[in-house]
């Protein structure tokens, strides 16, 4: 599993005058983002130095990033209408959330290399995202005409919303160098979630009898 993880609750009904006003309820959040996004062009930049430098990534920064990432990624997912619920301000993990971003601990040792051209590296998934970008905003799009009109939000819709929104937590992931693994497209399997197959019978079982008639 990548080590940046999306996973969202899937809640059809959904408040259509919250929905309504989405983008006008949203400002607070957006001007908390803007504030988050001035303090982490800085602490990304400390971060890469230090990866470059050290060959590792200090926990502390680390931490910090992965909040970062965390609080654009779910508030992005409330903005583009995958919940109504409103998310919280801070970077923090919160398990009671329908959205959840959840990052693996830093690794022990990073690639100088890899964390020193992260940009070059990243550019394939930069134009990946461009297209991602367009169809998350029809998705939206119908989304908010849906919830408004008929008070729900389609499974499919949901689909694929999760799967913009788990792209994006990604690839953030990724440029803040929270880790050398290159992000995957696609949606990944929930925890715990498996296949069931049966196993075949011991040796002496004896399999159950037909039912009769």
């Amino acid at each position: 599993m990548y080590p940046v993880t999306y996973e969202a609750d899937f809640k059809p009904e959904q408040d259509r005058a919250t929905t309504f006003f989405r983008i006008i309820l949203a400002i607070p959040w957006l001007i908390v983002a803007i504030v988050y996004y001035v303090v982490a062009a800085f602490t990304h930049l400390f971060a890469w130095v230090a990866v470059v430098i050290l060959g590792r990534y200090p926990e502390g920064l680390y931490n910090l990033n992965a909040g970062f990432v965390r609080f654009f990624v779910r508030t992005s997912a409330w903005i583009y209408l995958q919940t109504d619920e409103w998310p919280p301000f801070s970077i923090s993990d919160d398990p009671t959330y329908p959205i959840r971003i959840e990052v693996a601990p830093p690794a022990p040792h990073q690639s100088r290399l890899k964390a020193f051209f992260r940009i070059i590296l990243a550019i394939p998934m930069l134009i990946v995202s461009y297209a991602v970008n367009y169809a998350h905003m029809w998705i939206a799009v119908i989304a908010w005409l849906t919830i408004v009109f008929r008070g729900y939000l389609p499974e499919q819709i949901d689909t694929a919303l999760t799967f913009c929104n788990s792209f994006y937590a990604r690839v953030y992931g990724y440029l803040a160098l929270l880790t050398d693994d290159y992000p995957p497209i696609g949606i990944e399997k929930a925890k715990g979630t498996t296949a069931a197959v049966a196993s075949p019978p011991a040796p002496g079982d004896v399999p159950p009898a037909a039912p009769a008639g």
